[in-house]
């Protein structure tokens, strides 16, 4: 298992870092890629000393590489280690100019967000299910929700559908009426895809409910949907979710994640944009 952060991309380099949990990290070989193509590759050899006060590996996991793009061809780009599956995946890692990039939630921002929701629900004004909903959202960037319920009259269990609860989710979040689009992933770099055209459209909610038949696995960075103290790089702990018809998962874009779906498999991702009447 790895972990890591994309922290700048340009067309001609990329910069962050990458930690695995066997220790074994330091000078190996990594490499970008934009959709199948290598576009570089570097060695893992600088010390970061945030890492270090961090307590993650000894501080030697950073990168910075060249990498050759054509600044015309916009598109996301991730990183693996050489003779790896596992890539680091992030809805911000867009090929831009010489800015840091950051897309994350602002954290001033979010804890006044979960203040007016306090507020909200001590008067009244939305219901308890859509607090919680919100509240776990927003801390962690991830939410996960059952699809079988007991119905109170005759105790008799229901499965709602993905596509209802996913637009009360979306309803609940934007505060407006919403369109529903379902897009159909069969691995990490499609959902990565998707993430990347979600970031790129104005209007659409920063989130996608996920669901599938296949036992689908969805690891989510919780909390680096939120941008670090000064600037500094948002550390998360792992969650893993696992994808089945009984349940949806709903993820802040702006989240670190990756997907690992069965041979054969798909998993469901379901976003929204406002709806114009």
């Amino acid at each position: 298992m790895i972990r890591g952060s994309i922290e700048s991309v340009t067309s001609d380099a990329i910069q962050g870092w990458i930690f695995s949990e066997d220790g074994r990290i330091r000078e190996r070989t990594i490499l970008a890629f934009r959709g199948d193509v290598c576009i570089g590759a570097g060695t893992v050899n600088m010390f970061r000393a945030d890492l270090a006060d961090a307590g993650i590996g000894d501080g030697q996991l950073g990168f910075r590489f060249p990498i050759s793009v054509d600044p015309s061809e916009a598109g996301a780009v991730y990183v693996k280690l050489e003779g790896s599956d596992a890539v680091i995946l992030q809805s911000s890692a867009l090929i831009g100019t010489s800015a840091k990039v950051e897309s994350r939630l602002d954290r001033t921002e979010m804890r006044k967000r979960l203040a007016e929701l306090k507020w909200a629900l001590k008067h009244g004004r939305i219901p308890q299910s859509d607090f919680d909903f919100l509240r776990i959202l927003w801390s962690f960037g991830a939410y996960e929700r059952g699809l079988a319920r007991r119905v109170p009259t005759d105790g008799s269990m229901v499965m709602d559908k993905p596509l209802t609860v996913a637009e009360q989710l979306m309803e609940s979040y934007v505060g407006l009426e919403v369109q529903i689009s379902q897009t159909e992933i069969t691995d990490g770099a499609e959902l990565q895809a998707e993430i990347a055209r979600l970031a790129s459209l104005p209007d659409a909610a920063p989130l996608l409910a996920l669901h599938s038949a296949d036992r689908a696995r969805l690891r989510v960075m919780e909390g680096t949907h939120v941008s670090g103290t000064a600037g500094e790089t948002p550390q998360g702990t792992l969650a893993d979710y696992t994808l089945t018809p009984e349940n949806l998962v709903m993820i802040d874009i702006r989240a670190s994640t990756e997907l690992a779906v069965p041979t054969g498999g798909r998993v469901i991702a379901l976003s929204a944009v406002p709806a114009v009447s």
